[in-house]
């Protein structure tokens, strides 16, 4: 089964999401802030990355910014999901190396399409 790390400071947007991904058929593995999440991934290997900008610790740009530095994560398909939709936020996101952007709260049908299309090889926008 594919694993995704979901990385997100808020429990309701995590309990949502975990739910929708494991119907799609992930392992999922939580993260509260991006120093978390690069521990995990120091010892996990993930298929997806789903990253929230807004946490404590490290936020999640700081996070973006080493996974992509990371020879072994660089390569790792990843969609920020974020309450932050202003232009700005997405152009910075994209030029991080994400490969999508989700705004939340999020559609379940375009969070599902958005999931399926980055893990399959294209990149969505919703």
């Amino acid at each position: 089964m594919p694993k995704v790390l979901l990385c997100d400071d808020d429990f309701m947007n995590r309990k949502v999401a975990s739910k929708i991904l494991r119907k799609e058929g992930f392992v999922v593995i939580e993260a509260t802030n991006g120093q978390e999440a690069l521990e995990l991934l120091s010892a996990h290997t993930v298929d997806l990355i789903l990253m929230d900008l807004m946490m404590p610790l490290m936020n999640g740009y700081d996070a973006i910014r080493h996974i992509k530095a990371n020879l072994r994560l660089a390569g790792i398909p990843l969609i920020i999901i974020s309450a932050l939709s202003d232009t700005d936020a997405v152009k910075e996101g994209m030029r991080l190396g994400a490969d999508a952007y989700l705004s939340k709260p999020y559609n379940i049908d375009a969070f599902r399409l958005c999931i399926a299309d980055t893990v399959h090889g294209g990149s969505s926008h919703a």
